[in-house]
């Protein structure tokens, strides 16, 4: 049986989205920012087709660009048509059009068309700002933590087998030659520094949110061998260890109050009753969604909390309609 057409766009977007985090983070790489703009762009566009599609019964004229022929009396046709390339071939909308075609949270609407001005920045002429690299960056971790968001809850589609990260800033070489522009580059590298503060202090960043602009990026060295350490081997990668607290806050960032908050936006039936609670008592019994934190982690004693893992919206898909 053959996968309907929503899931084969969706799995086109995943490899796009993977090449794009593959060719960042290739040490050395001169073209890595205009790269990775161009294929994560496209990661976005075909995943909001593949949605489309999906909310319209995979039914292509969804995603066709629509429009009236001539008639041979020179009038336009009472029906729509695909519009056709040069080839005959359909041609389907824009990443802008697809994006006001579905109901999305506005600041991940904001973040997607900041990512388009960046790749149209980035392909119309050649730069290099050491402040606009971070900047960019920002944006760009923001991004991809929407797309795996988007993903899980859009079409159940679990990208923890990847490794959907980008290196951080500080392990680039900082000497990689300066690039040019046959325009004024200085102006226009400050006009979209601008253009992305603009935005950025309209909707500012919060860790909290599903969704944001850009995600501030700090990298921090203490001297404590329990919070975090870097490890350098002339003949091996670098490696790097995390301690448990941070693994364990990235697995499992809801609280049981955050996850209420979001089970109320995102499920139009959904009710704290009876049935809820026992369902919750299976959740509890699954590490992939579940996992309590002690105070004294050792002997599991004192204070504990209930957190739980973005992955548990799966469950919770099957028993509630999405709004």
């Amino acid at each position: 049986m053959s996968l309907p057409r929503y899931k084969i766009l969706v799995e086109k977007s995943v490899s796009a989205a993977i090449s794009a985090i593959e060719v960042y983070n290739k040490p050395d790489f001169k073209y890595r920012e205009e790269n990775f703009s161009i294929l994560m762009i496209n990661a976005w566009e075909i995943l909001l087709k593949a949605k489309i599609l999906k909310n319209n019964n995979n039914k292509l004229n969804s995603i066709y660009i629509q429009w009236k022929k001539e008639t041979k009396k020179w009038k336009p046709s009472k029906r729509f048509y695909p519009k056709i390339n040069r080839v005959w071939n359909p041609m389907t909308i824009s990443i802008l059009e697809a994006l006001w075609k579905i109901n999305l949270n506005n600041i991940l609407k904001e973040n997607i068309e900041l990512l388009i001005e960046i790749r149209d920045n980035s392909i119309h002429y050649i730069n290099k700002d050491s402040s606009l690299d971070k900047k960019i960056l920002e944006v760009w971790t923001s991004t991809l933590k929407s797309y795996v968001t988007c993903c899980n809850e859009w079409f159940d589609y679990d990208l923890s087998k990847y490794n959907f990260f980008l290196m951080p800033m500080s392990f680039f070489h900082t000497f990689e030659a300066e690039s040019f522009s046959i325009n004024n580059a200085t102006k226009q590298i400050e006009s979209l520094k601008k253009h992305i503060w603009k935005i950025e202090s309209t909707f500012p960043s919060n860790e909290t949110n599903e969704h944001n602009i850009s995600l501030i990026l700090e990298t921090t060295y203490k001297k404590s061998s329990t919070w975090f350490w870097a490890e350098f081997d002339k003949d091996s990668p670098i490696s790097m260890k995390i301690d448990a607290e941070e693994k364990f806050k990235n697995q499992y960032p809801l609280t049981y109050s955050d996850l209420i908050e979001k089970l109320k936006v995102k499920y139009e039936n959904f009710r704290q009753t009876k049935d809820f609670h026992s369902f919750m008592k299976k959740i509890k019994q699954n590490e992939n969604y579940h996992w309590t934190w002690y105070l004294n982690f050792n002997t599991k004693s004192w204070t504990k909390k209930d957190y739980y893992s973005n992955n548990v919206f799966k469950e919770f898909n099957k028993f509630y309609r999405v709004n």
